[in-house]
């Protein structure tokens, strides 16, 4: 049984009279109740059923809503509720109608959230969040509310860096704050193909409950729709594994009350107006921390240093370690240290690092084809070089001397290696002019076949110099 009608108010004025025809389009359209009607609305049924109750001429949208529901022309119902506001008076009341129409407003926002299902996307975290605790700190800093709107966070880190983690557990905590729902949407070409802004807005709205036949087919108007959802409520937003900024540029704004993370490898310099929060390698505590999570702390307190050796041939990097600790835990019954020294032995650790469907190589496999030819080179050259590795076991260089190696001047050099930076691939270090090479990266690189057999020379600068002897 649907909601029972109210019944009509006896004064027979305007507001009777377009209550009552509105009663009668209802029947024809089959008599629908109130909560389906609802639910094409997107009003509540309370706010519905008011409107045909005839003791106040509802709002233009209410009422255009209404019709629309149940079949009606808009154009036709937009004409009978200015002729009956007309014999009502209430365009002479702007005032009074500007109030109705904020209360209309938060009516909608409640019956859309009573009717439609609150989107909760956020997957289930991947692996455990060691460590981390500084760049957390900061995240909730830079995602805090303050006195105006927040801009986006970007979190950005080379391949296997935990991007993903950190902004899953951001996101947590910021959800609790904004119970109009999370979205997430990942931008891996090979979970979910090409998405381009348009197609994304459209899957957002999809996911709000927004109706089809209500999303725009203009793609311009399609954000726009999106945009405006996102300033009204207080919705969590995460794109992950962002890849170029027009993916995400015009479906990014500083909103009132919604948050919006997004993680990539890029620092994605073309974006403006957005917090950006770089994620380095775990400390060497945390890298314990992280294989003791796995292991098990009693196995690898058993062998402190067969982990110390671990943590320092993955380069501290929490994709690495998470997948060499799996590999181990699978094998219970070996003695933690031997373990060990056979995985981490030779130049083939980085090849070994693969648990199930995750794999360190197929990470560095697709920053590697997206590079040019020329950006692989330089790649290849720094690994190749004598450069020794620090401490941190990664290995420096400056931008002179790889303009040497690769007889080109240092500003297009330069430019190169800032690519590599924004695959994922290189680290900027410290000081100025000066780049480090991750230990696994080192191993990937050097068993890459030479990528410029056959290829162009690249444009040169018009800056560019004779190169160095």
């Amino acid at each position: 049984m649907g909601r029972p009608e109210k019944p009509l108010a006896q004064d027979a004025g305007p507001a009777t009279a377009f209550a009552r025809e509105l009663r009668r389009l209802r029947a024809a359209a089959g008599s629908p109740s109130y909560r389906e009607l609802a639910k094409r609305a997107l009003f509540s049924a309370s706010v519905l059923s008011d409107a045909a109750a005839g003791h106040r001429l509802p709002t233009l949208q209410v009422a255009l809503a209404f019709a629309e529901a149940c079949g009606g022309d808009r154009t036709v119902w937009e004409r009978r509720w200015r002729e009956a506001a007309r014999s009502a008076g209430d365009e002479a009341q702007p005032a009074a109608k500007a109030v109705h129409q904020v209360q209309e407003g938060q009516l909608r926002a409640a019956a859309v959230r009573a009717v439609l299902p609150t989107p909760a996307q956020l997957p289930m975290q991947r692996r455990a969040l060691a460590g981390r605790g500084p760049q957390l700190g900061r995240a909730r800093v830079l995602t805090a509310l303050g006195e105006g709107a927040v801009p986006p966070l970007l979190i950005h880190g080379q391949a296997g860096v935990g991007t993903s983690a950190l902004a899953l557990r951001l996101a947590r905590e910021l959800a609790a704050d904004l119970p109009d729902g999370q979205l997430y949407v990942c931008l891996d070409p090979a979970a979910d193909g090409r998405k381009d802004a348009p197609g994304i807005a459209g899957g957002l709205l999809r996911a709000l409950g927004i109706a089809p036949e209500h999303i725009p087919d203009d793609p311009a108007q399609r954000v726009g729709l999106y945009r405006s959802v996102l300033h009204e409520r207080r919705l969590l937003v995460v794109f992950d594994g962002v890849r170029q900024e027009r993916q995400v540029r015009e479906l990014l704004l500083a909103a009132p009350h919604s948050r919006i993370v997004l993680t990539a490898r890029s620092r994605l310099l073309g974006l403006d107006g957005v917090r950006r929060l770089p994620l380095p390698v775990l400390e060497r505590d945390e890298s314990m921390e992280l294989l003791g999570g796995v292991l098990g702390r009693d196995r690898l307190a058993s062998a402190p240093r067969a982990g110390l050796l671990l943590a320092e041939a993955c380069g501290d990097l929490p994709l690495a370690l998470t997948l060499a600790a799996r590999r181990l835990a699978a094998r219970p019954e070996a003695l933690l240290a031997e373990a060990v020294a056979e995985l981490v032995a030779g130049d083939g650790l980085c090849a070994r690092l693969r648990a199930g469907d995750e794999s360190l190589t197929e990470r560095y496999q697709d920053a590697y084809h997206r590079l040019t030819p020329w950006a692989r080179l330089a790649l290849r050259q720094f690994a190749a070089s004598d450069a020794p590795p620090s401490v941190d076991t990664v290995a420096h260089a400056c931008v002179t001397s790889l303009a040497r190696s690769l007889e080109r001047a240092a500003e297009p050099v330069e430019d190169l290696l800032e690519t590599l930076v924004d695959s994922g691939l290189l680290a900027r270090t410290d000081v100025a002019g000066q780049y480090g090479l991750p230990p696994l990266v080192r191993q990937f690189a050097r068993a890459q076949a030479d990528p410029t057999v056959g290829e162009p020379q690249p444009p040169v600068s018009r800056r560019q110099a004779v190169p160095a002897s």
